[in-house]
């Protein structure tokens, strides 16, 4: 999982220092159900900001509200420190490319993609001028492209068309209510790298809706992760994935092993599987009778030969092996029904179903549930 983090490292874009827009106490009630609960954060301007979470978590009706479709029951929302509450979409400097993508069946892209310049009243030929250039930023080749008609086009080119009709109204943030979503494995995994590649190279703010943990962690700057209407953690992909604030946090992110254990005082604890218990190292001090959940990621367990010192070592049986390219992926047991993950290098296999799992203190974290 580790590999989908989007660093600083890996290139990511520098966060800049100006907010471009600020939510502040946001909430939005239907009736009786509260569907955002007093939800804060700010976007920066230039940065690729994704809102993720499972489904019920609140993340398209914030979406709704920043769009402005929707009006926040309380709280504000800022577009450069001028309150848009009530300010219905089409007077926002904003766009949105839906889920359904929503482009004019009977146009070509050349006219669909020229469409709000024509709304604006530019002219037929610096229509036509824009329009070349989106396509080519777009990798649609105007000559093959523009006098085609979009409902010809694959899913991903309507896609890309899609983005290109957006960018055409030169809007200060771009709205994505999950565009990716309908579109096939592979071609998801290019048009996430364009999208990052786009945002880059246009400096336009995004803000992205998912509950896909992968094009979160692979395209956005940062990240914030809503559960039951509320946001449980925002931050950089690296940064959540490295320091996660609780249980909830390290499932999203990705497969991980949380371990129920009971404080003995200091630095050790029990871990509980059903009525057998095991003796533990602990990376904090945990107070006797404290329960919390004890996360190692499935790259830290490791299968240690004879003459190897690590922290927490016991015996276990190998259930099932996966091959993941460059990576092996184990399911395994210390005790029956309580299965682990362990992901390794493709090269460090095991020699037989008994193995010596193992791993240090410093590579695991205490959370709350």
């Amino acid at each position: 999982m580790s590999d989908l983090v989007n660093s600083e490292q890996s290139g990511a874009t520098q966060r800049p220092a100006t907010s471009i827009l600020e939510v502040a106490g946001v909430s939005k009630r239907f009736g009786k159900f509260t569907a955002v609960n007093n939800v804060s954060f700010e976007i920066k301007d230039g940065e690729f900001f994704t809102l993720v979470g499972p489904s019920g978590s609140g993340k398209t009706t914030m979406l709704r509200m920043l769009v402005g479709m929707d009006t926040p029951t309380e709280g504000d929302i800022m577009l450069r420190n001028q309150r848009v509450n009530d300010l219905p979409p089409n007077q926002r400097p904003t766009c949105m490319v839906f889920q359904s993508l929503a482009l004019f069946p009977h146009m070509t892209v050349g006219h669909n993609v020229e469409f709000p310049l024509m709304v604006r009243g530019q002219s037929e030929s610096d229509r036509r001028t824009r329009a070349w250039e989106l396509l080519k930023l777009l990798h649609l080749d105007p000559n093959r492209y523009y006098n085609k008609n979009v409902m010809q086009c694959s899913g991903g080119e309507r896609q890309r068309v899609a983005l290109a009709r957006a960018l055409a109204y030169d809007p200060e943030i771009l709205f994505f209510d999950e565009p990716l979503s309908a579109i096939d494995a592979r071609l998801r995994k290019v048009l996430q790298k364009e999208l990052k590649d786009i945002q880059r190279d246009t400096k336009k703010t995004f803000c992205y809706v998912t509950h896909s943990l992968e094009e979160a962690m692979v395209m956005s700057d940062r990240v914030a992760i809503l559960r039951g209407g509320v946001i449980e953690q925002i931050g950089t992909p690296s940064d959540i994935y490295a320091s996660p604030k609780n249980a909830f946090v390290a499932e999203f992110m990705g497969e991980v092993n949380l371990l129920d254990v009971i404080g003995l005082g200091g630095y050790e604890a029990e871990w509980v599987m059903g009525y057998t218990k095991h003796r533990v190292r602990l990376p904090v001090v945990l107070g006797p009778g404290e329960s919390r959940k004890l996360l190692i990621r499935p790259e830290s367990l490791r299968f240690v030969t004879p003459g190897v010192v690590t922290d927490n070592i016991f015996p276990a049986q190998v259930l099932n092996e996966f091959l993941l390219g460059s990576r092996k992926q184990y399911h395994v047991e210390v005790e029956e029904g309580h299965p682990l993950t362990v992901e390794r290098l493709r090269e460090e296999g095991v020699s037989g179903p008994t193995v010596q799992l193992g791993w240090d203190v410093a590579d695991s974290q205490l959370l709350e549930s």
